[in-house]
């Protein structure tokens, strides 16, 4: 690890700002892990990149902690829901999140008994080969979680075809007041670890890198510690921890191929082919973890709930808690005339409901923002935009062709690029809302697939009777994986061996 080099894009947003990203003394130093355990979860089928997944219960049947309650349909792509309680259905119904996705959604009443499956224990072998590895991520129905959540067993099947050879951690989370993924880096250092080693053994990578922010000195600490803890099991693999400048919005893969490789990669192209690298979130690694070692599926996950005028909370909660019983465990954050934001405050979206709108798997963060009105003022072409935009765009200059209706100048001057981080918004002194007219704009010339987080073709004419009625039963579809593909019997010649035998502790 003498690889000292401080790597970044240009431009975005940095840490002198008055954001002051998540480090204000308040936030850090009182900073709280809860666990939460609410009086109910609402299930969404659709909580990731691709179709829904079909309930596999109905109304007033019981589940239990780890339950399967949503598979996919053969041959769609999609990922299973698991309960994070145990309880009663009380209602399946087509419920509306505030990024406008309709799906079915299915509502369980907590019983406050933590009943599990039998099924969710340690696993009794952890020799895996690399296929049925990535099947029991599958699944566990683990999707990303610091993006738009594509099935995490598709993008590792990516990654192996593509041969990649560095298989990089996201640890850098740069959102204001969001520190979601550092508190899952310092409370779980292990779990995170040795789910990039197992992961990078299923792709077939050689070197397994960790990108974290160079300010960060405990997570940085904590990573190196589990490395030296684990390094001798994993002799095939080349340990690294790459130090970042902490900026708005570090992380995203194409950001990353910029300052690691040096790659500008246009929109069609990927990481994995182009820098023959992948790039998980580290919350995605901890879950991996679970599911491989602890035969949990993703059934919750580690949400910061601040806002720019409290403290910080960070809380371990149910997938599907309602963002209300959040804000009611944060008491300290007075939200009454404040904006509720599902996400980070520059990206996020205002919830108006938060009692129907759920944590759903992607949800790293609820910001609560100060109602401010900024006066409205024509463009004073300050440049302000131009040079906080981490893709190189003249914002102010896309802005004003889209409202003269000059769409193909808009595309010739790279709109399609947007990322939609909300940079140039925020440091407009004239108020102009230039993400959303620009994003807005580049979501509709992108094709949308049914695998995107914004596909909801035909969601209105789309009949879930015959879903709520089917009922498969109490699989946790964790416990012995294997695929028919195998040959049963023999050792596969891409197998991986985890290092740690039965009940021993990590």
């Amino acid at each position: 690890m003498a690889d000292r080099r401080r790597y970044s894009f240009y431009r975005g947003l940095f840490t002198g700002d008055v954001l002051n990203f998540s480090k204000r003394s308040p936030f850090v130093k009182e900073i709280m892990f809860e666990r939460i355990y609410p009086s109910k979860i609402i299930l969404p089928m659709k909580m990731h990149s691709g179709v829904p997944a079909v309930p596999t219960v109905k109304v007033g049947d019981y589940v239990r902690i780890g339950q399967c309650v949503g598979v996919p349909e053969k041959g769609s792509f999609s990922v299973p829901v698991h309960s994070g309680i145990s309880g009663k259905v009380s209602d399946i119904s087509d419920l509306r999140l505030p990024n406008g996705i309709l799906t079915p959604a299915v509502t369980i009443v907590n019983d406050m008994k933590r009943t599990r499956l039998d099924s969710v224990r340690p696993r009794s072998a952890l020799k895996l080969s690399a296929r049925e590895a990535i099947g029991v991520i599958r699944d566990a129905g683990i999707c990303g979680m610091g993006g738009e959540g594509l099935p995490t067993a598709a993008k590792l099947k990516r990654a192996r075809t593509e041969v990649v050879k560095d298989f990089l951690v996201n640890c850098l989370q740069s959102e204001p007041y969001a520190t979601s993924d550092l508190v899952a880096i310092t409370e779980y250092p292990d779990y995170v670890v040795l789910g990039a080693c197992a992961c990078a053994r299923a792709v077939g990578a050689s070197r397994c890198l960790f990108l974290i922010s160079e300010y960060r000195k405990e997570q940085r600490q904590s990573i190196a510690n589990s490395i030296e803890r684990i390094k001798d099991d994993f002799r095939d693999l080349e340990f690294d921890i790459k130090l970042f400048r902490e900026r708005f919005p570090q992380g995203y893969y194409r950001l990353v191929a910029r300052a690691l490789y040096g790659k500008n990669l246009t929109a069609d192209e990927t990481l994995e082919k182009s820098c023959k690298a992948v790039l998980f979130n580290c919350s995605t690694m901890l879950a991996c973890w679970e599911a491989l070692s602890d035969n949990i599926p993703m059934m919750s996950r580690i949400v910061s709930v601040s806002g720019d005028a409290s403290g910080g909370h960070n809380m371990l909660v149910p997938i599907g808690t309602p963002v209300s019983e959040l804000l009611l465990n944060a008491q300290d954050i007075n939200n009454g005339s404040d904006r509720i934001v599902w996400g980070n405050c520059l990206t996020g979206i205002e919830i108006k409901d938060p009692e129907r709108t759920p944590v759903v798997k992607t949800t790293s963060v609820i910001s609560v923002v100060r109602r401010v009105e900024i006066p409205r003022t024509p463009c004073i072409h300050c440049g302000l935009c131009s040079e906080c935009c981490p893709m190189n765009l003249s914002p102010n200059t896309i802005y004003e062709m889209l409202n003269q209706g000059l769409k193909q100048k808009a595309a010739e001057e790279g709109a399609r690029d947007c990322i939609a981080c909300g940079s140039c918004s925020y440091v407009c002194p004239a108020g102009i809302n230039l993400t959303t007219a620009i994003a807005s704009f580049a979501g509709e010339g992108r094709i949308i697939e049914v695998n995107s987080l914004l596909d909801n073709s035909n969601a209105e004419d789309r009949d879930y009777e015959d879903y709520k009625t089917r009922y498969i039963g109490e699989a946790s579809l964790l416990e012995d994986y294997s695929d028919g593909d195998e040959d049963s019997g023999k050792s596969s010649p891409d197998a991986i061996k985890l290092p740690f035998e039965k009940d021993k502790e990590v």
